[in-house]
């Protein structure tokens, strides 16, 4: 059974759960031509000051994810058994 384009677009807009993100992607664009246009100005003292917060998010998200990688770290003994690796 072959689905067509408009019931494949409503399956996928279903399973997308849009409403999630769509608000914060349409608030992203206008944050996003505004650092071009200071760009093309020559501010970009200013932009690295806006880009700031997103720097440290990013920073802290991957500071987060490797500390949770070095705490649920598997060690697989010789008799198949597995144990949490501690430091």
């Amino acid at each position: 059974m072959r689905l067509s384009l408009l019931q494949r677009l409503r399956h996928w807009l279903i399973r997308s759960r849009w409403q999630r993100w769509l608000l914060p992607v349409l608030c992203t664009v206008p944050y996003l031509i505004s650092l071009l246009w200071l760009l093309t100005r020559g501010q970009v003292w200013i932009v690295q000051i806006m880009l700031s917060p997103l720097v440290m998010l990013l920073m802290i998200a991957a500071l987060t994810w490797w500390l949770a990688v070095l705490e649920f770290r598997l060690v697989r003994l010789s008799a198949g058994k597995i144990r949490k690796r501690y430091f």
